[in-house]
């Protein structure tokens, strides 16, 4: 007698789904952490708190992909292993120039302690730098312009760390930029190899290589940016001086921040968020930079007595042509301008979030201090009516 049940089929298991534990594995492995999350996304890839993020990898997986994919997980994880969040916050410079390039052998310097340990790992990371200036068009570069010096410094301290040539993809921004940091910074890129595992030591030698490149500038630390909080209070002090409030004295400006401070809790839902989610969204290394960057205020360069010339006006406007960026370029060249200039804007997110925060601040003290202002003079109108 047959029966009319029928019995459920395993679901059958994507043919990437071994890959991916194997993946997962050899992370926590490297990095030392068994409780770290590792999952494959169509996105960058990246690390956010205890979560791994790998790109995922196609369906027909061959050899090269396969690589590319492992040498994403093998970088993350030996980051994970061999880089001491503190001990970076302490020596990363604060000039957005400087501090890409620190970023940059950094991220050399642990990937190259895991090349020279495990021939395995040497392949995987060779397979996924090609894959990343492949994709960025760098092997088209034919001016420094266009060629990152982070990324040409990086390639070169490898090269000494590791003994392996620059990536194919990488060769042309290398060898664009070599003559002149051998030149200048050749006796400090053969200290790197003797203090390769001294996390420390490492950044000393190349604040020394910074200095060489003319872009060396004083540390980032916890005492410079309490100095700096000190500053930014006394600048306050100042502007309420010069709204007519002689009578203030620091003790009252403290007292309008903190009113400010609180008052921000009394604001709607938008306005609040716009108050506490840049600090949020900062990185934990984020510093302002310095006069020579993006993040230096503007201030007009003319005299106010300085006489300025006549507003320009065009005559006739029947010979203006606007012309569309797609029409001067094609698709591949707007894609790589693009992808420069999204590189080029990444170190600026902690500058403008801390900018936006202090302005915010600023703009909420000023309304209290005009608000105390004006309830003053309503009491001395009161005061002399009564008189």
């Amino acid at each position: 007698m047959t029966s009319n049940i029928k019995t459920k089929t395993p679901a059958k298991e994507a043919p990437t789904e071994p890959f991916k534990r194997a993946v997962g594995v050899c992370v926590r492995a490297i990095a030392g952490k068994s409780d770290i999350e590792v999952a494959f996304a169509a996105e960058r890839p990246g690390l956010t708190a205890n979560k791994v993020r790998l790109p995922e990898p196609p369906r027909r997986l061959n050899e090269r992909e396969a690589a590319i994919v492992r040498g994403h997980a093998d970088s993350i994880a030996l980051r994970l292993a061999c880089h001491d969040p503190a001990v970076h916050r302490k020596l990363v410079p604060g000039g957005q120039q400087a501090r890409a390039v620190f970023e940059a052998v950094e991220q050399a310097r642990v990937e190259a302690i895991g090349s020279r340990r495990m021939g395995g790992v040497k392949k995987n990371l060779a397979a996924m730098l090609d894959d990343r200036f492949h994709r960025g068009k760098y092997d088209e570069v034919t001016d420094r312009a266009d060629a990152p010096i982070e990324d040409a410094v990086a390639m070169i301290v490898r090269e000494r760390l590791t003994g392996e040539t620059p990536p194919p993809a990488a060769r042309k921004v290398v060898e664009l930029w070599r003559p002149l940091i051998e030149e200048r910074a050749g006796r400090n890129l053969d200290r790197l190899e003797r203090v390769v595992t001294d996390q420390r030591r490492f950044g000393d030698v190349v604040h020394d290589l910074l200095d060489c490149l003319d872009m060396g500038e004083d540390r980032s630390s916890e005492s410079d940016e309490e100095e700096g909080e000190d500053g930014d209070q006394q600048d306050r002090s100042k502007e309420s001086g010069q709204d007519g409030e002689a009578a203030e004295s620091a003790d009252s400006e403290r007292m309008s921040l903190e009113e400010a401070e609180s008052s921000a809790d009394e604001l709607p839902d938008s306005a609040a968020e716009s108050v506490d989610a840049p600090a949020s969204d900062m990185a934990d290394d984020a510093e302002m930079g310095d006069s020579e960057t993006a993040a230096e205020p503007w201030r007009p360069r003319h005299n106010r007595n300085e006489p300025r010339g006549p507003d320009y006006r065009p005559f006739t406007s029947k010979f203006d042509e606007i012309v569309g960026a797609e029409n001067l370029c094609d698709p591949e060249e707007l894609d790589r301008l693009r992808g420069y200039l999204d590189k080029q804007l990444s170190h600026l997110q902690g500058v403008v979030a801390r900018l936006a925060n202090r302005l915010q601040r600023l703009l909420l003290a000023q309304q209290n201090r005009r608000g105390n202002s004006i309830w003053k003079k309503v009491c001395s109108i009161r005061r002399g009516c009564r008189a």
